[in-house]
């Protein structure tokens, strides 16, 4: 593997990061939750954000956390779509600009799908204040740890093989039923 500046990354893939925030601050409205300030991109660590009030239940910091995985994984699939199908069905061997755009739209968007740990910690929050429901608390600590692990594996291209397998095997899923 060889390391890419996240800075680098973000500018490469900056759709993805703009999706990000934007579901973040979709999932804000749908719940109620006061937005105080938005950043969709810029050339920084965080490259976007929101910041937002604390969320009124469990229900609403996990929709407003997991937001981007929702809406980015959404986007990437539906986005890479319309490329993948015409290489699987025509078996096309060169690849237009249009196809390569929007594979390279669709990847950089499944890219920036993971919660961020500062993501996770408005959840984290919210199930801190659960008394009693130990059970919440649990599985809240193992659904933190799992994205945790995910943005580690950062480093070994995660994210972009998620990207990948949502572009690609999205259609391939998609066309077995179909044909099938």
């Amino acid at each position: 593997m060889f390391f890419i500046p996240g800075r680098l990354i973000a500018l490469l893939t900056f759709p993805g990061v703009i999706c990000h925030e934007i579901a973040h601050r979709l999932f804000c409205d749908l719940t109620g939750t006061p937005v105080h300030s938005v950043c969709y991109f810029r050339v920084g660590n965080p490259a976007g954000y929101v910041v937002h009030s604390q969320a009124r239940n469990l229900r609403s910091a996990l929709l407003i956390s997991l937001g981007p995985l929702l809406l980015n994984s959404f986007l990437c699939a539906v986005i890479s779509f319309s490329a993948v199908i015409p290489i699987f069905t025509l078996e096309v061997s060169n690849v237009s600009f249009a196809t390569g755009f929007m594979m390279w739209l669709g990847i950089s968007i499944g890219m920036h799908a993971f919660p961020s740990g500062a993501d996770m910690a408005g959840f984290r929050a919210a199930t801190d204040r659960l008394h009693g429901n130990r059970g919440l608390r649990v599985a809240a600590t193992w659904l933190t740890a799992v994205f945790a692990v995910a943005n580690l594996a950062r480093i070994v291209w995660f994210d972009a093989v998620y990207a990948c397998l949502v572009a690609f095997a999205t259609p391939a899923i998609v066309l077995h039923f179909y044909w099938n």
